[in-house]
């Protein structure tokens, strides 16, 4: 029996070691990879004792050290194995592997609904009511159980075949929540996929059986016009969509077909049906719209490509800004952040006296011992500070004076948000007689993780002057959503003006371009 190879992750964050041929025990062995996310990988493998072939999830090793991605893993086998249903995945072993787990599930071979419209195009309206009737029968057995899906896409829909016609199984139910138990989603994250998300759940509002009743809706649009009813444009301005809009009718599609979208995509989620009503609905409307043809795919709306983004603004009213944030982090690819912490600290009530200055006491060590020294601060992972007594406090125009003859902390603004950035970063520095202190705050949301370094530059010669000294791995997670690179120590030549530079880079994440902030400028 093979043991697994040393976990590798590849750029955008899926396992790349070769576990091709090792077996689970006596039960399994691992045979090829056939897909994958920002999870895990699906694995096809054969059953030793049946010698059937069955599709193995396995989570990523380096989640296995965060408990809320463990426990989804784990609820989604306990979901599975309460909804028992010819139209959704089942689920049949939880497995161990090396040092991660996985779940063992049929093996559904005809791929996922998006890939057959990406062969087709756009589907005859009857086939699409007829696959979406079977997909609202799986629903109403979830919803009968208190299960929301949450996460209701063709990404997750997949198809084999039964006596010759196309069979729909529902899976990845990894972010699904079952109604009356404790959340492990922050409260007020928005999750889902910005195409197929319901208008009540861009506030963050409790997941309900009418928002996948949404999604479908937006489905059976897509599969008989060839693109979701709000495609186009980025995800803030789909998000906007959903809230602010109705979708509009393509040419041809079947008034039938047109009703129902209608119907589903109600902004009042009681005025939505129920599944099983759509369930028994779409078949009607499958034998009216039988002799209908299927539609050329329609182009994205023009209307969706020609917004421009918002300009940030500084004091912008904090029910606008959560909006946007939300849909920025969406952008990113992230089903779930704890927005609100961001709201609150870029929109509170106080303001400093100088926009542009935080000034925060510098205090010492913990230990109250001397400051460590650059070189050790800068190893691996040792400059996070997680007592909060060592970090500058945040709140504006704090002052106090430090024991051990630094002067107060001089905080840059936080980072203010845009696209392809979803961390707040604030580099400080204090000053002492014979030498200046710096260290790089930052906040992010869950799942991202970036290398941090801090430097010193002399503005009079563009020169580095000090650094950089590197925090390397830093992960934010729901339990750990800040970070400290720092505090370091430089000793710098008297005369000139310098500014601390905070650096950094998305570890895992080669799309995200890489972040820079400056401190206030001082004089030394």
């Amino acid at each position: 029996m093979r043991t697994p190879p040393e976990a590798r992750y590849d750029t955008d964050g899926h396992y790349s070691g070769d576990l091709t041929g090792y077996r689970i025990g006596d039960a399994y062995e691992l045979i090829e990879p056939i897909g994958g996310g920002g999870t895990g990988t699906v694995w096809r493998a054969r059953a030793l004792k049946s010698e059937e072939f069955v599709a193995i999830k396995l989570l990523r090793e380096d989640l296995m050290a965060e408990p809320k991605a463990v426990n989804r893993f784990v609820q989604e086998r306990a979901i599975l194995l309460m909804l028992r249903h010819p139209h959704i995945v089942r689920v049949r072993d939880l497995v161990t592997v090396g040092t991660s787990l996985g779940l063992v599930m049929d093996l559904v071979e005809g791929g996922s609904l998006r890939d057959y419209l990406h062969e087709q195009g756009t589907l005859p309206p009857a086939e699409a009511a007829l696959l979406l009737a079977q997909i609202a029968e799986a629903l109403s057995a979830a919803h009968r159980r208190g299960v929301v899906h949450r996460d209701l896409k063709p990404d997750n829909i997949l198809l084999d075949r039964v006596d010759g016609e196309l069979h729909t199984r529902l899976t990845d139910f990894g972010i699904a929540r079952v109604l009356d138990t404790p959340s492990m989603t922050t409260p007020g994250a928005l999750i889902g996929t910005a195409n197929y998300v319901a208008p009540e759940a861009v506030y963050g509002g409790s997941p309900t059986p009418a928002a996948d009743i949404y999604a479908l809706g937006v489905v059976l649009f897509e599969l008989t016009a060839g693109r979701p009813t709000y495609a186009g444009g980025p995800a803030w301005a789909i998000l906007r969509r959903h809230v602010d809009e109705s979708p509009r009718p393509v040419p041809g599609m079947p008034e039938a077909v047109w009703k129902v979208v209608q119907e589903c995509m109600d902004k009042r989620p009681g005025r939505r049906p129920t599944a099983r009503e759509l369930a028994v609905t779409l078949r009607v409307v499958a034998r009216r719209v039988a002799d209908e043809p299927a539609l050329p795919p329609q182009p994205v709306d023009d209307r969706l490509t020609t917004i421009q983004p918002p300009v940030p603004r500084p004091r912008t009213s904090p029910s606008r800004s959560r909006s946007v944030l939300l849909a920025a982090l969406i952008v990113l690819g992230v089903l779930a952040f704890p927005a609100w912490q961001y709201i609150t600290r870029q929109h509170g009530t106080e303001t400093a006296a100088d926009p542009h200055v935080t000034a925060v006491p510098a205090v010492p060590p913990a230990s109250g011992g001397p400051a460590p020294s650059p070189h050790a601060a800068a190893s691996r992972g040792a400059a996070r500070t997680d007592d909060k007594s060592a970090r500058p406090s945040l709140q504006p125009g704090a002052h106090a004076e430090a024991s051990d003859a630094f002067g107060p902390w001089l905080c840059g603004n936080e980072y203010t948000w845009d696209i392809g950035h979803p961390v707040l970063a604030q580099p400080c520095h204090a000053v002492a007689p014979d030498r200046i202190r710096m260290v790089g705050r930052m906040q992010s949301i869950p799942g991202v993780q970036a290398d941090v370094s801090m430097s010193v530059l002399d503005l009079d010669t563009g020169g580095l002057v000090d650094g950089p000294h590197d925090c390397d791995g830093l992960m934010f997670t729901d339990l750990a959503p800040k970070h400290d690179c720092g505090p370091f120590e430089a000793r710098l030549p008297r005369g000139h003006r310098y500014v601390v530079v905070q650096k950094w880079v998305y570890t895992g994440r080669a799309l995200l371009p890489r972040g820079e902030v400056r401190g206030l400028e001082f004089d030394w």
